[in-house]
């Protein structure tokens, strides 16, 4: 047994895998940019910069490949690195130079970086001045010389050792209406040859490629979305509020729902069906053939909108939410007579198969009282496929029933689902989807371990 527990549980790990990734696929990647759902767009793109970061979407999509451009200064000298401003640049915030360490100062990350990298890929396409380029009317007069003061692309490092090093990028600009922009053609390589090879640098700044980082490299939304799944650390873009502390609020709701509609609805569709199925051929196995078939034909909603009128003649206050605790027993009732016939049919099928056994003829010659035959021996061997059905009931158990407390105001974790999907709450969709996979698959496997104890003849291998 022990092999074949193992060899589930990977399965079960696989399927779990599976369905996250599939979550992830639908809510990240077809669905696309959240953030005008969740952030003013008034506010402008640091604040959608920000709420980004703070929800780990600014990482890469699956693996983390990012890399910077490093430049580290060699000089000898007590002073720190810096960037300098040039007046009218923007090349800096363009590049991302702005934030500093004690050794180096990185560019901003980008996904496989190397030396034949766009800058224009690395500026995210941003303008090296900062406003719009201005073209001097023709003059009809000789030539002048070039302003000094005019604005021009260009890096100002001041060094350790007191010296300051400029790089001028106007030649690695597209010149247009809308001001220099770093042209399509140069690259990252062109920047790091610009900066090696400057007459006054002689070594003193160096400018290399970061590696990836092994440890860094599952730094990426889909490892996040998994991980934070699984552990439920999940906090809403909503409302800002832990899973965990969602679903023990919610919980409670969807419990008080499906708990005693599965135990009332399987030991009433089993009660009915064993009967039923006895009396095969009768007038009361036709009449219950018919009456399960014409609720089988109504549809759920139907039931719920005339079983919520119904009570709302009756008692206006409980038709709708929970003014008063006995509320949930109306959608429990709803729901028990709207999934009776189903029920009843199929584990009428099931019986009927044990019905008609040798073993059924002879308890009734031996004079087995009706209960006896049907609860102690027909039941017991058609079990197997009765499991089967339940564990299909088990991830609703916590999740309870989306249409049901939608439609009459419960406050679950199945009407909270419904809410999330419309409005894209995509870590609390994620979070429910992994909590409904797990007990699914756990489902899966005690159903196998419950074969070999109510059929002998089955082995575990």
């Amino acid at each position: 047994m022990g092999p074949f527990i193992l060899r589930r549980l990977a399965q079960a790990v696989f399927t779990v895998l599976g369905v996250m990734l599939l979550t992830f696929v639908l809510f990240r990647l077809v669905t696309g940019d959240v953030t005008a759902q969740f952030v003013n767009p008034k506010l402008g793109k640091e604040a959608r910069l920000a709420w980004l970061r703070k929800n780990r979407l600014d990482r890469p999509m699956v693996l983390n490949l990012r890399r910077r451009l490093i430049f580290t200064d060699r000089s000898a000298g007590d002073g720190a690195l810096a960037v300098g401003q040039v007046p009218g640049s923007r090349a800096a915030e363009a590049l991302g130079l702005e934030k500093l360490t004690s050794a180096a100062v990185a560019s901003r990350p980008f996904q496989l970086l190397s030396a034949k990298t766009p800058l224009a890929d690395l500026t995210e396409g941003e303008a090296w001045l900062a406003g719009p380029k201005k073209h001097p009317a023709p003059a009809s007069g000789p030539a002048t010389q070039p302003d000094a003061t005019a604005p021009r692309a260009a890096l100002r490092f001041a060094l350790r050792d007191g010296g300051e090093l400029e790089i001028d990028l106007s030649d690695l600009s597209d010149r247009g209406d809308k001001g220099d922009r770093p042209s399509p053609s140069a690259t990252c390589g062109d920047l790091m040859r610009r900066i090696h090879e400057h007459p006054e640098n002689r070594g003193r700044l160096a400018v290399t490629v970061s590696a990836v980082s092994p440890g860094g490299l599952f730094d990426s939304q889909f490892f996040w979305h998994l991980w934070e799944s699984m552990t439920f650390s999940n906090r809403s873009y909503k409302t800002n509020e832990l899973l965990l502390d969602v679903i023990a609020k919610k919980a409670r709701y969807s419990l008080a729902i499906s708990v005693p509609l599965l135990a009332l609805g399987w030991l009433l569709a089993l009660v009915v069906s064993s009967v039923v199925a006895y009396y095969r051929g009768g007038l009361i196995d036709k009449v219950g053939v018919f009456v399960c078939v014409l609720g089988m034909c109504v549809p759920f909603l139907v039931y719920m909108i005339f079983g919520q009128k119904l009570i709302f003649e009756i008692a206006p206050t409980a038709a709708w939410g929970l003014h008063n605790p006995a509320n949930i027993f109306v959608p429990i009732g709803i729901a028990l007579i709207a999934g009776l016939g189903r029920s009843v049919r199929f584990y009428r099928t099931v019986i009927l198969d044990q019905v008609g056994q040798d073993y059924v003829r002879t308890a009734r010659a031996k004079g087995v009282p009706l209960y006896g035959i049907l609860f102690r021996h027909v039941l017991k061997n058609c079990m197997l496929p009765i499991l089967t059905s339940l564990v299909l009931s088990i991830p609703f158990l916590i999740m309870g029933s989306l249409l049901l407390e939608r439609f009459f105001g419960v406050p679950g974790l199945g009407d909270l689902m419904v809410s999330s999907v419309s409005d894209r709450d995509v870590p609390i969709i994620s979070g429910l989807t992994f909590l409904t996979a797990g007990i699914y698959v756990v489902g899966l496997l005690v159903t196998d371990l419950l074969y070999a104890v109510f059929d002998p003849r089955i082995r575990l291998r």
